[in-house]
This record gives structure tokens, sequence and C-alpha cells, in this order.
């Protein structure tokens, strides 16, 4: 018998890993070889006697070196349309967390987190940030394109970000990003379709929109690649954040036959952990650490290159006075761009299994094994 873990338990570990995520160390590498190292200085004996220089009044003021150099601060304010522990920001935030630790262009970085924002309240919240004038980028973490729309272009100098389906692209200042992990669910379905014991498997989902139902299709289309009988079904709970109504979905799941159990919200593996012989699949972040008797791999989203592309366009804006010029479409990073990747393979995955998964990572890194992005319902 698996050994349960209480609600109370889990909700812990949960918020813990989510602190420890955002300790994370990768990223674009630093740009301060743009700051002219001191030994490029002319030394003390080449420089014009005194009765030669400049007049005091035509001498460059002291912020002309730093101007020269480019902004030394970056900092960021962030709406969340729910809390941050949720994969969905909290990998957007490590990502974040892993650039400020990185320093590109020397900067010294800075990110504010406001969070349970409704879409109602969007215009109103990124309007009063940018007009508080500590910010030089607003990243409105979902569905807010018509929040920034309406405010963009009042505050030329911010850029602004958003993210996710169901977006309008603004272009200018405004940067609608996205990352897809279809790719890696994919690779994730390939564990489950070779270790199912029943091939019933299913997914506890929040709503059936185009970046939930994209990666619940790859992850089943993975199963099948490798076991054409499986048979798939997904519940949505019409909420983002409800565990308790995510571990009964699970639960209700595996009563009727399903081993291998998609969590794409926060819930199921509480279900899998008082259950025989079922296993779960994580979703956007590695969750493996949550429950490592049960939990096999999941799908991880990296925003990190979609960030640093707004910090390169800002970096160029602020320092070189280029235009801000996002594109008319969603900015899309996929797995070969580094925008995600298959999470920690569990010591319980069976080294022939995890050979499959190498061997179709691989594969969709040369481009050899394509993945559809299928939006359309769970079948």
């Amino acid at each position: 018998m698996k050994k349960a873990m209480n609600h109370r338990t889990f909700a812990l570990a949960a918020a813990v890993l989510a602190l420890v995520m955002v300790a994370g160390a990768c990223g674009d590498d630093s740009s301060t070889t743009t700051q002219a190292p001191a030994t490029t200085q002319a030394p003390a004996t080449t420089q014009a006697p005194a009765t030669t220089q400049a007049p005091a009044t035509t001498q460059a003021p002291a912020t002309t070196e730093a101007e020269m150099m480019g902004p030394t601060e970056l900092d960021i304010a962030m709406i969340l349309l729910g809390v941050q522990e949720e994969p969905w920001y909290a990998t957007m935030i490590d990502s974040i967390n892993r650039t400020m630790t990185d320093r590109p262009y020397g900067l010294d970085i800075t990110l504010n987190v406001i969070e349970n924002i409704a879409y109602a309240d969007g215009e109103r919240v990124i309007r009063d940030l940018a007009s508080s004038g500590e910010y030089e980028m607003i990243i409105a973490h979902s569905t807010y394109s018509d929040a920034i729309d309406a405010v963009n272009e009042d505050y030329p100098d911010i850029a602004f970000v958003f993210s996710g389906s169901g977006n309008e692209a603004v272009g200018g200042n405004g940067f609608w990003l996205d990352v897809f992990i279809h790719e890696p669910a994919y690779l994730a379905g390939i564990v489950a379709g070779m270790m199912t014991e029943t091939n019933q498997i299913s997914a506890v989902a929040a709503f059936p929109f185009p970046n939930v139902n994209g990666p619940l299709n790859a992850w089943v289309a993975g199963a099948r690649s490798v076991n054409p009988d499986i048979e798939a079904s997904v519940t949505y709970i019409e909420s983002w954040f409800d565990p308790a109504t995510a571990k009964e979905s699970a639960a209700a799941q595996i009563a009727a036959g399903s081993d291998m159990i998609y969590a794409e919200r926060f819930g199921p593996f509480e279900a899998v952990q008082e259950a025989d012989g079922v296993y779960a699949f994580g979703h956007f972040s590695d969750q493996v650490a949550f429950a490592p008797e049960v939990a096999l791999t999941g799908p991880v989203a990296l925003w990190d290159p979609a960030f640093n592309t707004v910090v390169d366009a800002w970096w160029a804006y602020a320092s070189e006075g280029t235009p801000y010029n996002a594109p008319m479409e969603r900015i899309i990073y996929y797995m070969v761009d580094g925008g995600s990747d298959i999470g920690t393979l569990n010591d319980l995955i069976p080294d022939d299994v995890k050979a499959a998964v190498d061997d179709a990572r691989s594969k969709i890194l040369s481009g050899e094994l394509e993945v559809d992005f299928n939006e359309g319902p769970i079948e």
C-alpha cells in the first residue's frame, strides 16, 4: 500500500517547492562586456595638462559615463489572475529570478508580484502601476491584452508583456509571449502508454481552453504512439485553483479504471497517493518532488528565453533609443527554442521507458518528430 499524504502536508509541500523553485540558476549570459573595463581608460600620464582641459562648463557631467553604459536597474511589476504558487505563474517567476541571478547587462532586477487581479480590474491596476513611475516593465501574466491595449500607448517608455491564449496582438511596446509544452507532454505520454496496466489514462484539467487542451492531447498522442489500445478521458473542474474538486475528479477516474492521471491542476496527486498501482504526471512545473512515490514526470515550462527577449528589447530602447517593435502576433517558444522540456524522470520509470523518451526527445529537437498542437476536445 502506498503511504497517503494528508491535504495539509501536501499543501505545505507544494508551497515549499514553489519557493524552492525560484532559486534556479540558469538563463542568458550577462552582457557586462558592454561596459568599458577600467584598463581601457587612458593612464594619468597621457592626460592633457590642466591648462589645456576644456572649461568646466563643457566637461561632461558625472552621469555621462553611466548614461553611455545604459541603465543599471530594471524594476518589474507583474499582475496575476491567481496566486503565484500555481505553476503557470510560478514558472514565469522562476525564470525572472534566474535572470535576476544572471544579471544581463549588469542589471539589478527587482520584481513586485500582485496576485488575484480579475480581468475586469486589469486596466485600472496596470494604469496605476504605469503612472506610478516605479516600473520599466509591467507583466500581465494571463489574458490581459485588452487592458494593455488601452494603456500602453500612454506610457511609451514601458515594456508591457501579456501571455497565453485568448489574447490579441498589440505590437509596439506590447509583447505577447507564450511557451508551448505539448512536446514534452507527448514525452510524458510515452511513459503513461508504456507503464499503464489498464490501458485507461485520464486527465484532470481547469477549462477546455487551447493552452489546456494542447498538452492534454499531446499526452494522449504520446501514449498511443507506443500503445494503440489506450483509452483516454478528461474532467474539467471549471476552476483554475480548486484542489479539493480536482482530487475528487481524479478519485472518480481511478475508480473507473484509470491508472495514469495527468494533473493539469493541483489536487489529483492526493487521490493517486491513496490508490494502489496508480501514477501521476505533473504539469507546467517539475512536480516529482511533490510526491516522489507516485509522480513519474511531466512537461516543464521555461519562460527564460521569452522573458529575456523582452529584457533585450527594453535594454535596446533604454540604452540606445531603439524603438520597441513587438510583432503583431504571439511570440511562441517551443522545446527547440528552450521554452519547455520534460521534467525529472522518476527512478520508478523502467530503463527501457526512459530510453524511449530520450529517443523521442532527440527526434523532436532534430525536427524528425513533429508533435501537433491540437486544441480540440480530448478523444
